[in-house]
């Protein structure tokens, strides 16, 4: 027969042994994604780093093999843009807008961040589907050297033989500008 002191230790010792093996159990439960973190998980959405792009620079990245163009436009090709959406614009009074600020003043911040960003898909698919080259054309915004077809400022068709603009890509900026948070799900390869 055991003695109640060595008894105690056993069951002690078999509490604190269920106790570690509970924990861990739940520890490693918890560490695991929930069903709807699961279900809202899309490997064709990515965060992109802009904070370090200058106005007038772009960069072309490939997401899950679709090449994108995310573009920060200066002042100047801001007022160009602006002119190319409405004739009524008068360059030389929107670059002033712009500089002096007033511009960004007077419309809504959302909206002016898609003027000041714009991110398309790099891919003509009116085309056969060359990857257009930026800052370039007769229009001064995308030109797709294949079919010699030439975008605007806002990747709309203005010459060439393609039939089709070049894709928007859906996107939302975080408040500071500093990363954008892009989906690729219908962009083309």
């Amino acid at each position: 027969m055991l003695k109640s002191n060595v008894m105690l230790y056993y069951v002690t010792a078999g509490w604190i042994l269920l106790a570690v093996v509970l924990s861990g159990y739940f520890l490693i439960d918890t560490t695991s994604p929930t069903a709807d973190v699961e279900a809202r998980y899309n490997p064709n959405v990515r965060h992109v780093y802009v904070g370090d792009m200058e106005p007038g620079d772009f960069s072309t990245f490939r997401i899950n093999g679709r090449p994108i163009v995310i573009w920060r436009r200066n002042n100047e090709e801001m007022a160009k843009a602006l002119t190319q959406l409405n004739p009524d614009f008068a360059f030389e009074e929107t670059l002033g807008e712009l500089e002096s600020g007033a511009f960004a003043r007077a419309v809504d911040p959302d909206n002016f961040t898609f003027l000041k960003w714009i991110i398309v898909s790099a891919v003509d698919e009116g085309g056969i589907g060359c990857i257009v080259t930026v800052k370039a054309g007769e229009f001064g915004g995308f030109y797709d050297p294949c079919h010699k077809s030439h975008f605007d400022l806002w990747g709309r068709i203005t010459a060439g033989p393609s039939e089709q603009n070049l894709m928007i890509v859906p996107s939302s900026f975080d408040k500071e500008n500093q990363s954008v948070l892009v989906d690729v799900t219908d962009m083309p390869r």
